[in-house]
């Protein structure tokens, strides 16, 4: 009954953030758009259903091939995720309790709760990966004075200390590390209490964390390859896009448009939905590429329609969860 609960309050706090949206966004506006693209909205809307069942794909290495969880209920919870997460403000995150809430039955909380935090993990270390790609593809084609030189050379540095701080992770565990850090500064030692009430839970999480790394080092790296592949089909979306509008355009530079542009909203990932971050970032690497920045904006708003279609059928999704659990 609790789980069928939550699924209803995520149902309808998602419609009425949905309607604020479309509201917000103007049917005028994407009736607009989509008549601009044409047919190719159904590939860029298709390419994310390849994204989301390589997703779903990578989830499931995570879980391992003896859990009795099949590929659709973990697809649907997917793309239900995403809609929750999305239309979550500030930060993205509620879906993954959610997922968490509908899965547990069939896999135990700790397992349930360590694959959604194991997927995570390779999800943000792919993007990582794909921002590496960015900097490399943006060297090798553009012409670089020193300043950008100096520039590149700082962010690829960070880039890569990050990946490396990732493997460090999945060596050796971050759980206890963590409480660690939180006992030694003073003001959050009344947090470290409440944190060590639940240290078997987070002992069981961590040891299937380092697990993935250090016995399942071939799931490991086919979760990494899946979501980075779905990184670099993902681009396809903006190639797609400047076909539509007869805009000459490579797939390599769809996929420095696509990995730029992440990393450049990533940045200032606590504003609510991305709003204005993706059009000004996709504004700066259309103008980097001598492209008219304005087709940026426009293939933003096309990504927004693309959004609202996966929402649409992530409440869809999550109405029959509702309908199911109790």
């Amino acid at each position: 009954m609790k789980s069928k609960k939550v699924n209803l309050i995520f149902l309808l706090a998602g419609l009425l953030i949905l309607i604020f949206l479309v509201w917000d966004f103007g049917i005028n506006n994407i009736i607009l758009n989509v008549a601009k693209v044409g047919w190719w909205l159904v590939p860029v809307i298709a390419v994310w259903l390849i994204i989301y069942a390589m997703n779903t794909l990578a989830w499931k290495a995570i879980i391992g091939n003896g859990a009795k969880v099949g590929f659709y209920k973990l697809l649907s919870l997917k793309i239900t995720g995403f809609s929750i997460n999305y239309l979550t403000p500030v930060v993205g995150l509620a879906g993954e309790p959610w997922k968490i809430i509908n899965v547990k039955h069939l896999i135990g909380v700790e397992k349930a709760s360590s694959s959604v935090i194991l997927y995570n993990m390779m999800h943000i270390l792919s993007h990582f990966y794909f921002w590496v790609t960015a900097v490399i593809l943006f060297a090798l084609t553009t012409p670089l004075d020193v300043l950008t030189i100096i520039v590149l050379g700082v962010v690829l540095l960070i880039l890569l200390f990050v990946i490396a701080i990732f493997y460090l992770w999945h060596r050796k565990g971050i759980v206890y590390s963590f409480i660690r850090f939180i006992n030694s500064v003073p003001i959050l030692n009344k947090f470290s209490a409440k944190i060590e009430e639940h240290e078997d839970i987070l002992r069981n999480i961590e040891v299937q964390v380092v697990d993935l790394y250090q016995n399942r080092r071939s799931a490991f790296y086919f979760t990494l390859l899946l979501e980075y592949g779905a990184r670099v089909i993902g681009s396809l979306e903006f190639y797609f896009i400047m076909i539509a509008i007869q805009s000459d355009v490579t797939f390599l530079q769809s996929i420095y448009i696509s990995a730029a542009s992440s990393l450049l909203a990533n940045l200032v990932f606590f504003i609510p939905l991305q709003l204005g971050t993706r059009e000004g970032s996709l504004y700066l690497v259309y103008e980097s590429l001598s492209f008219t920045p304005a087709l940026g904006v426009f293939a933003s708003l096309v990504t927004r329609i693309r959004e609202f279609f996966w929402i649409i059928i992530g409440l869809l999704l999550l109405k029959l969860t509702s309908r199911k659990y109790s």
